[in-house]
């Protein structure tokens, strides 16, 4: 029996001393590396081949990786970017202790299926080569932290994918993808996701998993609807949605927490929040839609600051948006409003208001209440009067009036009622 444990243990040891590349140290801690020498040439490196774990070869104008880097046994982060390197040779995935590989802004055309030998990568930058897929093997880089693929020619990504559950940052902004795995939900440790400017027809409904992201750009895409699972991501604070094809506002009421809400240039004909409430919303984008009609409750915005609708297809100014009282910036330029009513004087805490580009004849006087007011333009508009109730904006620091109807005459009163600010008449 003795003699049994003393096999099995040296069977272990003989195990142990065989998969040990030789001359290989155990992993640098992040504090150590901190403090560790970066070599920034191979020459250098060479002379101390047991002591390099960080090797800077970036911007040397390099075609290839050098194969010399097999005898950095212990090397742990290495930059290879901005070079001209086109392929990667099978030395590089023979580093045990690899933890970041910076491969951005070079000429790949591949990522050789051999990279899933790379078992403690935790940083893989790609950013700016000519990948159009990844191998399947991708999936098995189990302490991959952070994945840097922008501007690539990605169409798809492997359905490994959503085994990558320790990413934290995922980056592909600028390529073409289609679609997103089924098992992208899996990456619940994500707080970083970076999509913006792909061909996304849709999004799969797990993604309301993510409920650690704050921060969420999937503009220049193609999306026809959001599912209401998104409302799950509970900690999204900024959302663009920008140029795609929403025909109606997503109901993002779950995310109490969201500050930036940018819709603007999709196909939306009406903002309707209904009953739903943006407890911490301060901007709100839906400029170049086609909103004819506006609906929410008094208390749906309370916090709102800044709201922009330029060009849109509004004609009247609904009651609604003179409840919202705390805006500062208001911009509803090119659209086809007529009139400016009386309510307008409830937004006493504008400072910025935008109304040029539309068909106004009318401006109650009432816009006298805007105290804070500093910029207003309403050129391009058909005005002919302004009333001696303007002076009350004494804030204001510049006023636009070009391409309207007013005479000599209402010019000269314009100016005798606001003397501070700088006024354009032509």
């Amino acid at each position: 029996m003795i003699l049994n444990k003393k096999l099995t243990f040296g069977f272990i040891l003989l195990i142990f001393s065989i998969s040990k590349v030789p001359g290989q140290k155990p992993l640098k801690t992040p504090e150590e590396l901190a403090h560790a020498t970066v070599y920034r040439s191979l020459e250098e490196a060479m002379l101390h081949k047991k002591r390099v774990y960080i090797l800077n070869l970036d911007s040397k104008n390099l075609t290839e990786v050098p194969t010399q880097i097999l005898k950095l046994k212990n090397l742990q982060e290495l930059y290879l970017r901005n070079n001209k390197i086109t392929s990667l040779p099978d030395e590089l995935f023979m580093l045990p202790n690899l933890q970041k590989l910076m491969l951005g802004e070079n000429q790949l055309q591949s990522l050789p299926a051999k990279i899933s030998q790379l078992k403690n990568l935790e940083e893989l930058d790609l950013f700016s080569n000519k990948l159009s897929t990844l191998p399947s093997s991708i999936g098995m880089l189990r302490e991959l932290r952070k994945i840097d693929l922008n501007w690539n020619q990605l169409d798809s990504l492997p359905s490994t994918f959503g085994s990558l559950t320790n990413l934290e940052v995922f980056k592909a902004e600028r390529n073409q993808l289609k679609k997103l795995p089924d098992n992208f939900g899996n990456l619940t440790k994500l707080t970083e996701l970076g999509l913006f400017d792909n061909q996304l027809g849709k999004l799969p409904e797990n993604i309301g998993n993510l409920a650690l992201i704050t921060d969420l750009n999937l503009s220049q895409n193609k999306l026809a609807y959001i599912p209401v699972e998104v409302s799950k991501m509970t900690q999204l604070k900024n959302l663009d949605l920008s140029q795609n094809s929403l025909t109606k506002m997503p109901d993002l009421s779950g995310i109490e927490k969201l500050e930036k809400l940018n819709l603007s240039n999709n196909k939306i004909t009406s903002l309707n929040a209904g009953t739903e409430s943006y407890p911490h919303l301060r901007e709100l984008n839906v400029s170049i839609n086609k909103i004819s009609r506006i609906s929410y409750n008094s208390g749906s915005f309370p916090v709102l600051k800044r709201l922009d609708m330029e060009l849109n297809n509004l004609t009247v100014l609904p009651d609604c948006i003179f409840n919202i009282t705390s805006l500062e910036y208001l911009n509803l330029s090119r659209n086809k409003i007529e009139r400016i009513e009386n309510e307008i004087g409830n937004l006493k805490n504008l400072k910025e208001l935008y109304l040029n580009d539309n068909k106004i004849y009318s401006v109650s006087k009432y816009i006298g209440n805007l105290s804070n007011l500093e910029y207003l333009d309403m050129q391009n508009n058909d005005i002919r009067l302004l009333q001696r109730q303007i002076a009350g904006m004494v804030s204001l620091k510049e006023l636009h009036l070009e391409h309207n109807d007013f005479s000599d005459f209402q010019k000269n009163l314009v100016k005798k009622y606001l003397v501070g600010p700088k006024i354009y008449f032509k």
